[in-house]
């Protein structure tokens, strides 16, 4: 796969993951009001409809029947499932913890790529992802805390988040891009609806619809930008990039919640930043071959 192309899905990858930090730092905000999976509820009606108002405006509503593919029923069960284990994990476990393991699936991915879908791994791609969790090591810096068996449950999410992109490669490309991150998000509003009849429902209020409303703007950015990043770009190439998510939330952090992490935190940074674009460096340059007349 040629460079450019690459590029393209490092770029795509990079915008998801602004798409997802700025809508987790939303919903953190919101659910200061409201119950978690209620907020995942109002959010998904919003996002719903803005990916449907899209979806039908392109046409992609006509003729559903012809996109019925195994791999979408796959990777919309491997989203919902991997939701509700990163909340159930993130309600027993410290937040960084839980992030620590989920940052282990770019090295998921870039395994996955080379041993499953047969993808060429160079070792600098390899060096690159692994570099790049050191750096998520540093951000989080996991505690010392005895292990606690909810952390199986946060091992899980990574492999269905695994399972997921791996079967975003397997969806048809005629499978237009909003219908399936429309699925994806019809699926999770769904299951917020759910969830949240028996969690509970508190007052609802407009400060928190109002945040909601830009984290499904946010939201509906990222899933379309993940899907078009795994299909455009080699997944081992633009695992690396993943790490950018860190980038986001620290500033986020500092503008948002006014709260200045120690150096630990800013070294991370600059060591997940530097994974990104030595992979993007080390990327072999494709030269079109001379034509012998």
């Amino acid at each position: 796969m040629s460079n450019s192309v690459n590029l393209r899905g490092a770029t795509w990858m990079t915008v998801s993951m602004l798409g997802f930090v700025v809508n987790d730092a939303l919903i953190k905000k919101a659910v200061d009001d409201l119950e978690l999976f209620q907020a995942v509820f109002i959010r998904g009606i919003v996002i719903v409809a803005i990916l449907g108002v899209i979806a039908s405006s392109r046409g992609d509503l006509h003729n559903l029947a012809q996109h019925v593919h195994p791999a979408i029923g796959l990777r919309v069960a491997m989203e919902a499932a991997s939701t509700c284990l990163y909340l159930l994990a993130l309600s027993r476990l410290p937040l960084a913890s839980v992030t620590a393991v989920l940052q282990l699936v770019p090295v998921a991915v870039t395994f996955v790529a080379a041993r499953l879908l047969r993808e060429r791994v160079s070792v600098h791609r390899v060096g690159a992802v692994c570099f790049g969790f050191i750096g998520v090591l540093l951000v989080v810096q996991p505690g010392s805390e005895a292990f606690s068996p909810w952390y199986f449950t946060a091992f899980a999410a990574m492999f269905t988040l695994v399972t997921r992109e791996v079967a975003t490669t397997k969806v048809p490309t005629t499978v237009p891009t909003f219908l399936l991150a429309l699925t994806t998000a019809t699926v999770i509003t769904l299951m917020g609806a759910i969830v949240s009849a028996f969690q509970g429902w508190a007052p609802v209020e407009a400060r928190p619809v109002v945040l909601l409303v830009v984290a499904a703007c946010f939201l509906s950015m990222a899933y379309s930008a993940s899907v078009v990043a795994v299909r455009v770009g080699e997944l081992s190439f633009t695992a690396p990039f993943r790490y950018s998510l860190l980038v986001f939330a620290l500033i986020l952090q500092i503008t948002v919640f006014d709260d200045v992490p120690d150096m630990l935190t800013f070294i991370g940074t600059g060591v997940v930043a530097a994974a990104g674009l030595y992979a993007l460096s080390r990327e072999p340059r494709i030269v079109a071959p001379v034509s012998r007349g």
